[in-house]
């Protein structure tokens, strides 16, 4: 009887337009809501998870959820998340310094660097003409396995040379959608005097993660602080009668879709094994301005 009402209840919100969605995978909802840890989900574990979520959340106990209180929440979750990022980014750091210093002398020589950064120009130069454009084709995934792992995404993300909006976003300095090599090379250069502190051209590993950290914190703050500003918009979304508090109806419209979205077998289970959701065309919210995203956290 529950499942026949649940299904009802799901397609009935879904038919209405009213579910927004929460973690951007399936590995991400699975991890969030896993009571049992089996690695998979089923929709009545989902509800009780955000069931036990919803009343966590709700510290008065009134059986509602306000917005000081969401966003409370929500600030514990992703501080301990964010901290764990950076983290895990330092420690990947002092791996590069290592991967970098080929001949082991405990430092990283202007040469060494420089030929980490045109293995990653030539990398995206598919076409070999010493150009990279923006309009250029990502590079292929050269990863040699195509299982799909557990793991939640990362919060705290640094900018990425591994594709083409990423290298432009780092290298295209006078913003005209093309990087040569000359202008490649001088933003290296540039990095590497503002890392070498002492000015001996060599980098210690010290002077090298505290440069990585520097801007490892700058991007930490701009992404805290947006996604805070992104959870009162949020909660603005899902208090769709607008009275300031939160049913936990309205709550369970943050991951219905989501769920639903990812359970492409249909089974009422998120599994790794399921396919992937055939990616859906942007919105254009410049034209639409009734759709809103909502959805660039786990909640």
């Amino acid at each position: 009887m529950f499942k026949k009402i649940l299904t009802v209840s799901i397609v009935a919100m879904a038919f209405n337009g009213y579910l927004e969605a929460a973690p951007h995978s399936a590995s991400g909802i699975i991890l969030t809501y896993d009571l049992n840890s089996d690695e998979t989900l089923s929709m009545e574990e989902f509800v009780a998870a955000r069931r036990a979520r919803f009343i966590a959340t709700d510290t008065n106990k009134n059986g509602t959820i306000e917005e000081g209180e969401y966003v409370y929440e929500w600030e514990g979750t992703l501080s301990a998340r964010m901290a764990a990022d950076r983290k895990a980014s330092v420690k990947q750091t002092h791996i590069r310094f290592n991967a970098i210093d080929k001949n082991d002398d405990g430092f990283i020589a202007k040469s060494e660097l420089d030929a980490v950064g045109e293995k990653g120009f030539t990398r995206l130069d598919k076409d070999k003409d010493g150009v990279i454009r923006a309009t250029d084709p990502d590079p292929e995934n050269t990863s040699t396995s195509d299982k799909p792992r557990l793991e939640q995404r990362a919060m705290l993300r640094m900018p990425t040379t591994h594709n083409v909006a990423g290298f432009m976003g780092l290298y295209d300095t006078n913003g005209d959608d093309v990087v040569d090599s000359a202008e490649f090379q001088a933003v290296r250069d540039a990095h590497f005097q503002r890392t070498d502190e002492n000015g001996d051209g060599k980098l210690t590993e010290q002077e090298y993660v505290l440069e990585f950290e520097d801007r490892l914190d700058k991007q930490y703050e701009k992404t805290y602080d947006r996604q805070i500003k992104q959870t009162y918009v949020r909660f603005g979304v899902l208090d769709t009668d607008e009275n300031g508090r939160m049913t936990f109806n309205e709550y369970m419209r943050s991951g219905m879709r989501a769920f639903m979205r990812y359970d492409t077998s249909g089974d009422g289970i998120l599994s790794l094994a399921d396919p992937a959701p055939v990616r859906k065309a942007p919105v254009d919210t410049a034209s639409d301005p009734r759709q809103t995203n909502t959805a660039q956290v786990t909640r």
